[in-house]
């Protein structure tokens, strides 16, 4: 069953036999902020805007902000980047790939890094220099 999703900001997903659709909290926005399906949060992509919504300037910055963005977004459904096991990352500058690892890592623990899918891009919205997208894990309260 399909169903837009009912959700207090920080309680805990629980593993629904239903698809449900968080809307983004921006009117203008054309799509959902998440979507779970079963035991996974999928997450749009995610790129360094602030809580202005401006893009920050320099690519350190933009993507410590992203993580941070999408830390934020997967605390309001209770969970944490410990919870992230998929990330595709998007880059308009691959030659920035190993600054790019350099704080990518300080993100998340050595012994759960996500598998990890990258590529280069002509362009990202707002000209952004990177974009993530992130699929979590939403475990059993058994397996807290």
């Amino acid at each position: 069953m399909l169903k837009p999703g009912a959700h207090q900001p920080g309680t805990r997903l629980t593993p629904s036999d239903e698809v449900q659709f968080f809307l983004h909290p921006h009117p203008r926005s054309p799509f959902s902020e998440a979507v779970q399906v079963g035991n996974v949060l999928y997450i749009s992509a995610m790129i360094g805007l602030d809580s202005e919504g401006t893009l920050v300037e320099g690519f350190e910055p933009q993507t410590r902000q992203t993580l941070s963005n999408l830390a934020e977004i997967l605390g309001k459904y209770g969970l944490g980047l410990e919870h992230v096991f998929k990330v595709t990352v998007m880059m308009t500058d691959m030659t920035k790939w190993g600054e790019f690892n350099k704080i990518y890592r300080t993100y998340f623990h050595p012994s759960r890094l996500p598998v990890r899918t990258a590529f280069g891009v002509a362009g990202l919205a707002f000209d952004a220099m990177v974009e993530l997208e992130v699929q979590a894990y939403i475990p059993t309260s058994a397996e807290e």
